[in-house]
């Protein structure tokens, strides 16, 4: 099946009844922000079967782009095409990865993280890659959502449900670590698909995560609230938060 063949049956797919829909429109999203990136270079970390790879790379046939793609196994049969390299290495390993595609230090595009899925190492590779993205790039995190996997949902699995769920909590973390460089916004279905745009220049890298500082006990809110009584609260009409109408 050809690159364009392969976003034909997934728009197809993005707008039937099934529940495949959600996978479709997230390959879909990933096909539109990287079309909008002429002659540009996009890396990928995690190949498996290509099918993130197939959907960038029928975006760069038709602008010109380039796509890198990681993977810890060899993934080299997965896609061809001449605007594809495949480097087999670890994906935070980033001194070996542009060694064999140095092209990246020029400046990345679009990022897609799709690979060990556990919150450690995203982070990792968040911070490994995060200074190369130019401003206005994107890093998309696929299986940040955990609905599909509760219980007695389709694919109820216990374990999927709480590494998706920690992978998103991580990916907010670093977020509202650095929230005046980074936007962030999460797409839900299937599973799921977070999105950071850059907002600041390429050389800038990120600020350390600082200790969790997630509260979950409502009791000891409440005392807090009592004992802290300055703690911010929105006002009776919530023009506090409000941008003014003139």
């Amino acid at each position: 099946m050809s690159f364009a063949s392969y976003i034909e049956k997934l728009l197809e797919t993005a707008n039937s009844k099934e529940e495949a829909r959600h996978a479709a429109q997230q390959l879909i999203c990933l096909y539109e922000e990287a079309c909008k990136h002429p002659n540009g270079l996009f890396l990928e970390l995690g190949t498996d079967r290509g099918q993130g790879s197939r959907a960038m790379l029928a975006a760069c046939e038709k602008n010109g782009a380039s796509l890198v793609s990681i993977d810890i196994r060899d993934c080299s049969g997965a896609v061809t095409s001449d605007r594809w390299t495949f480097v087999q290495a670890s994906s935070t390993d980033r001194d070996y990865i542009v060694t064999q595609a140095p092209a990246l230090l020029g400046g990345i595009d679009l990022v897609y993280v799709d690979s060990l899925h556990t919150p450690e190492h995203v982070e990792k590779e968040v911070y490994a890659w995060f200074d190369l993205l130019k401003p206005g790039g994107v890093m998309f995190f696929d299986d940040i959502d955990s609905g599909p996997y509760l219980p007695a949902a389709r694919k109820d699995n216990a374990m999927m449900e709480i590494a998706n769920a920690r992978i998103r909590r991580k990916i907010e973390d670093i977020f509202y670590a650095n929230v005046d460089v980074m936007d962030l916004s999460m797409i839900y279905g299937s599973t799921g698909l977070g999105v950071i745009r850059k907002r600041n220049g390429a050389g800038e890298g990120l600020r350390p995560l600082p200790p969790s500082r997630r509260r979950q006990n409502i009791f000891m809110a409440k005392i807090s609230r009592r004992l802290f009584p300055n703690q911010y609260r929105n006002t009776g009409d919530g023009s506090d938060f409000l941008i003014p109408l003139s």
